[in-house]
């Protein structure tokens, strides 16, 4: 998309984006409302530029930063992905069920990740996996890797960058060490929702479960 001479903002408002809201926490389309002028950016030579949308569901303003590219001879400027979100949306989890040092790891990583910091949340989730594999005992880790195997086929993660997430959070040596490789947001995204899969199979359906029986067990006793 470009911004002109004129002015003209269809060429920004004709690139449709769906985002989770910030501050809603609903993914909802989301509409340009706020664009810079040609003149401005003309004038200031400015090498990256925000444009400020709104969430169609709750109306709260999204700020979205470009890259930017002069096109003198088009009498443009073209703004270049990918694009950078200024606010991201907490991540949340059912943390209840986990254990303590289980969770307090998690919960780290999430702030990494809300934060944008997506090498510091694979590091913690590293992190996060070894004291999975601590309080799991000698088969901790085979646990997480088979979880992580049957997500693979499941979701049908392509070799390469189940390959780079294994040995982010499996393969290789202890912390957070210089040696895991660099990851990018959309990997960070999948492996943010395959560590949530994970999680939840070892600790939270068990822990539901367990809860459920003891509810059922509550009401039988109630009814002798």
């Amino acid at each position: 998309m470009y911004i002109d001479l004129n002015n003209n903002p269809q060429a920004v408002f004709d690139r449709h984006y769906a985002i989770k809201c910030p501050h809603c926490g609903v993914r909802s389309n989301i509409s340009a409302v706020s664009i810079p002028r040609y003149e401005y950016l003309l004038r200031f030579k400015l090498k990256q530029v925000g444009v400020v949308y709104r969430c169609d569901f709750c109306n709260d303003p999204i700020c979205f930063r470009f890259p930017v590219m002069h096109e003198p001879q088009n009498q443009r400027f073209i703004l270049q992905e990918p694009y950078k979100e200024i606010e991201l949306p907490k991540e949340s989890f059912d943390f209840q069920y986990l254990p303590p040092e289980v969770a307090t790891d998690f919960k780290e990583a999430l702030v990494c990740y809300s934060s944008g910091a997506v090498n510091g949340f694979a590091a913690m989730c590293r992190r996060t996996v070894q004291s999975v594999a601590g309080e799991l005992g000698a088969n901790g880790t085979d646990k997480v890797l088979n979880q992580l195997k049957d997500l693979k086929a499941m979701a049908e993660i392509d070799d390469d960058t189940f390959s780079v997430l294994k040995q982010i959070v499996v393969d290789g040596h202890d912390g957070a060490h210089p040696h895991l490789p660099k990851i990018n947001p959309q990997r960070a995204s999948v492996l943010l929702e395959l560590m949530k899969d994970v999680l939840y199979q070892l600790y939270v359906r068990k822990g539901k479960l367990k809860e459920a029986m003891t509810l059922r067990q509550a009401a039988i006793g109630d009814v002798k």
